[in-house]
């Protein structure tokens, strides 16, 4: 007879987390780096990472917006600094909130410039996640054409 012990991890089991960087340390560093949106990041719960990430991609877009260079160099250095770092909850987060609110926001029409100032890492999630979201586009276009 087998038995299920969902609680045991096998000798072979890899935390692809362990040693990682956590929200909670991420988010410090956030607010060390760029005081002025403390309150933003710390209005929403230190549970919800995806609005928090977020709460620093309005913080970039508004750069964008501005064309502050300067400003936006910094937003994007700060995440090229944590990528290796991160844990994956952390990197879903900068992908999805991060980078598809600049795709999808009020700023999409400028990202094609603008990609050009973030360093490699970011840069290659970014142009990774738009080259994905645009095959999802596509391949429901196809499906509705069906």
């Amino acid at each position: 007879m087998w038995h299920f012990r969902p609680n045991m991890k096998s000798e072979h089991w890899v935390d692809i987390n362990n040693d990682k960087m956590r929200a909670d340390k991420f988010f410090e560093l956030l607010v060390q780096d760029f005081p002025q949106i403390k309150n933003k990041i710390e209005e929403e719960d230190s549970d919800m990472i995806h609005m928090r990430m977020e709460r620093f991609a309005d913080y970039t877009i508004e750069h964008i917006k501005t064309n502050n260079e300067t400003e936006l160099k910094r937003c994007f250095n700060f995440q090229e600094s944590k990528i290796d770092l991160i844990n994956s909850d952390l990197e879903n987060a900068l992908i999805v909130s991060y980078c598809e609110s600049m795709l999808l926001g009020k700023v999409a029409n400028q990202m094609e410039k603008v990609v050009n100032l973030m360093p490699v890492k970011l840069k290659i999630k970014y142009l990774e996640y738009e080259a994905h979201y645009n095959k999802l586009v596509e391949s429901s276009k196809k499906e509705n054409q069906s």
